[in-house]
Order: structure tokens, then sequence, then C-alpha cells
């Protein structure tokens, strides 16, 4: 039996039917099988548990628990559900704690306020089985104003089922199925508007991204709206040999309100008398060279660390940037700029920065001096090797120094360091086009690598596979090509966690 607005619309289409007598959704008979409904969901609340500090998980919906279980980064798991599933969990896990809550006629869960503030909550493919939602939705728009974070997914339906689908859901434990901008306006009328707002997989089988994923929590996106006048991040950018990039990249830095100092490691191709050009127009841009009594043999790579964390000392309670001259760094949100998320992130009262890579790969030969790299470049592919996952290159400087050159540059070690939970995005031009690659790769760069950094540290290693005869052009069918709002919303745990880029 179906209807169409008797129920009320919950914002799905015109004419779309809802059903008004779905069946109990029993999860035991997923237990003994291979697939595993929105993992990447429940990885990325454990991966937010660990960021956030969290030592308790909420699992609304729990069914029979199995990833629930799984979690193993928290010190206390609390199932939720009613019925056979709960049952099965009380009689199989008597350890865990459950609680029996009628979603469909409840907005109170009985978890005392302080366990609720130390929590991670997630409600998976839950919000679709219920007639009238509304309960369920009052209870998480609360649990998301205390709680760390709130997770929830339901299916996409017009990936899952076309988007000429008028419902009712094939699924016959299936009210009412939302398309990913209608979930977004029934989570905001709700007072539960998302933080972030995404595709995640649906199963760990075929690994398709037809499953909506909201993370709301209490992150004010509108701080970054309301920058103060006076909040002017520093960057300090190695540059050697960029003469063809670097300008741009340091303008975009300019011109966000951040303050730039560049340690020019004597480029032989103008890239240090541009520095100074633009230094001539921008007050902002502080530009040397270094080592300051003039060209080393080798690229001493934990020298120009070490003089960035100097740099860094100059500047206690402002945030550093260590970054280089082919990269662009961005907040996690569309229409955010880089320092505008910094902002964000000082107002939550967090000190570091963690990036997700995309490099962008050059699938032709037109890329020229001078032109944007973000319209020269559509098509990137993550960044999968280990050190792409170790990123930790912004920071707020404290009293103390902060060591970067331990660890190469990728991570700023310091007491007390606390990272924001969500990765930024950083973009990376390393290669622009054959030309350039060839003579980067095998002239400036291998050639100059410090042996001692190469052979007793195992730095400057991920350009040894490369062959002088390769062409240094991808093809685009091989990459991902990037678009600002549908690339975030894609891939929005592999942007906001790293989780599902290696598999």
């Amino acid at each position: 039996m179906t209807c169409g607005d008797t129920l009320g619309s919950f914002f799905t289409k015109p004419g779309y039917q809802h059903r008004t007598d779905p069946a109990y959704h029993d999860d035991r008979e997923y237990i003994s099988t291979d697939i595993v409904h929105q993992p990447d969901a429940y990885s990325i609340l454990e991966f937010l548990g660990l960021r956030f500090g969290a030592d308790t998980v909420i699992d609304i919906g729990c069914g029979a628990a199995r990833k629930l279980l799984a979690l193993t980064g928290f010190g206390t798991r609390i199932g939720v559900d009613h019925g056979p599933n709960l049952e099965f969990c009380r009689q199989n896990h008597p350890n865990e704690q459950w609680i029996e809550i009628d979603l469909e006629n409840q907005c109170v869960l009985p978890i005392a306020d302080d366990v609720i503030t130390r929590s991670v909550v997630i409600c998976a493919d839950v919000v679709e089985h219920l007639k009238d939602p509304t309960n369920l939705l009052t209870l998480l728009a609360d649990l998301s104003r205390r709680a760390k974070a709130v997770i929830i997914t339901t299916p996409e339906r017009d990936l899952v089922r076309g988007p000429g689908d008028l419902g009712p859901p094939k699924n016959t434990s299936h009210v009412r199925e939302w398309t990913i901008d209608e979930f977004g306006q029934l989570l905001t009328s709700h007072g539960l508007a998302p933080t972030f707002l995404g595709l995640t997989v649906n199963n760990n089988q075929n690994l398709e991204k037809k499953t909506i994923l909201a993370l709301c929590d209490q992150c004010s996106c509108s701080d970054g709206q309301r920058v103060p006048d006076d909040f002017h991040p520093l960057a300090i950018v190695a540059t050697y040999n960029d003469a063809d990039i670097a300008p741009q990249t340091i303008v975009k830095l300019l011109k966000d309100g951040i303050h730039v100092h560049v340690l020019d490691n004597w480029s032989s191709d103008g890239t240090f008398e541009q520095m100074i050009a633009l230094a001539y127009c921008y007050p902002a841009l502080i530009v040397e060279r270094f080592p300051a009594s003039g060209p080393s043999r080798y690229y001493e790579w934990h020298s120009i660390l070490r003089k960035k964390e100097d740099i860094g000392t100059l500047h206690p309670g402002r945030w550093i940037i260590h970054t280089d001259s082919d990269e662009i760094r961005c907040s996690p949100w569309a229409g955010i700029s880089f320092r505008s998320g910094l902002w964000i992130a000082e107002r939550m009262g967090y000190s570091a920065i963690d990036f997700t890579v995309c490099d962008f790969r050059p699938i032709d030969d037109r890329f020229v001096a001078g032109k944007d790299p973000e319209v020269g470049f559509q098509h990137f592919e993550f960044g999968r090797r280990p050190g792409h996952f170790s990123q930790v290159k912004v920071w707020r400087q404290g009293a103390e120094r902060v060591d970067l050159a331990s660890t190469g540059g990728h991570q700023a070690e310091f007491p007390g360091k606390m990272v924001f939970p969500y990765k930024f995005l950083l973009k990376h031009y390393p290669l622009r086009n054959s030309e350039q690659a060839r003579r980067k790769v095998f002239t400036e760069r291998i050639g100059r690598f410090s042996p001692y950094e190469r052979q007793a540290l195992g730095w400057h290693i991920h350009y040894d596979s490369w062959k002088f005869d390769t062409q240094f052009l991808w093809s685009a069918a091989d990459l991902l090509e990037f678009d600002e709002q549908a690339t975030r919303r894609l891939f929005l745990t592999e942007m906001l966690s790293g989780i599902g880029i290696v598999r």
C-alpha cells in the first residue's frame, strides 16, 4: 500500500509515492555475509572520533551491530535499536551497552549529557525506514549540538533507482528515498544543516557512490565569512626553478590575505628575480635566498626545513604554512578560502592542519609560463604514497620551536598539537608539461639531491622510477576530472579523511 503526500512529502519531489506499511528490517541476515554496507561511513566515524578526542560511539539504528562492534577506537560503544535486532545484540553481546527506542515515536535518548559530549554518533541508513522521520531528525539535531559529530547516511534515490523513479522504493522496508539535494533540505529544515554533504560507497563489494553522507557538527562555517582584518597567516614558501608557476601561486596566497616569506634555493631560471619584482607590488612578501652564503652543491632539504622552523619561531601566536611554490592549499569547503578555513580552525581551538593531496597531471603540453594552474590543469589523481597521508604542514606557532626536519617536513611536531578534524585540500602541480617535467626530474632534482638525505634518511626517492624517455603526459581517462563542487561531493570521505583512496 502506498500514498502520495498524506504522510507529508518531507522534501521529496512532487508526485513521489511513499510506502505506508514498511517491513521491519531484520539486519541479522547480513551477519554471515561478505557484504558490508556503508563501510567508509564507519571508517570516517572512527577517524573523526580520534581527531575529536571522542571516547564513545553511539550507533542509532545499529541493527545487528556488526559494524559498530568492529570499531576499536572507542572505550564505550552504545547501540540503539528495537525489536529482533536489539534482542539479538543483547543476547550475543551482553557486555556492550544497548538502548531500546522506537525511533518513530521517541526523540529523547537516555544517555547522560557528559557521555554525549564525549561521543560521535552515526545513524546509517535508518531515516528511510520511518513513516514519519520527524522525531529521529529532532533527536539527531539535538545530538549534533552536544556530541562531537553526527554522521547520517541514506540511499541517493536517483543514483540507485534512476531520475524517473516516483516510488515507492524497491526495498520493502523503505518508506521513501531522497536525492542528495532533497536530503540536504530535509536536514536543514530540522536544524541539521550539514557541515559537509556528499556521497560515499554503498557497500564494500561494488563500491558504487550511491549513498548520501551528511556530517553535522558544531563547526561554524559562517565564521569563514567574518575573518578579522588583522588575521594574516604566514606562508613560508621554498622555491627552486619554478618560474613558470611560482608567481601565480604566490599571488594567490597574497590576495587571500596571507603573508609570504619566500626562501629561494638559488634558482637559475629567473624565479628569484620574479619574486623580487612581486615584492615591489606586495609589501606582505619577503624574499631571500637560502643559504645566504651562496648556492650549495646539493639540495639540502633538512637545512631548508630548519630555516623554516627558525622563521616560525619569530611569529608566536600566528598560523604558519609550510608550503612549496608548485602547491595551492584550499579549505575543505567550496567557496571558503584557505585563510578563512584557518580562521574557522582557530575559532574551534585547533592548532594544526592536515591535508589530502591531489596531484594534478598534464594531459598535453599546453601549459605555458604564467598561466593559472587551476585553469590549466583539470585532471588529477589522489596521492597514494605513504608520505601523502602524513601532511600536517600548517600550525599555529606557540612559544616552543616546531620540529619539521625530523619528519622530512611531513609533520609539524610540537607539544599539545591539536589537528583539525577534517583534512584541507592540497592541489599539487609538480609536473606541468613534458619538457618541464623531464628537466625538473633529471636535471634539477635527481642530480642535486643530497646523497646523505637519500641514503641515510631515505628521502628524495619518489622520482627514482622515472625513465628519461618517459613522455610525462597522462591519459585523461586514467585521471579524475576536478570540479570545485562536484568533486568535493563525490569524494567526500577521500577529501576529508583520506579514507577510500587506497583499498
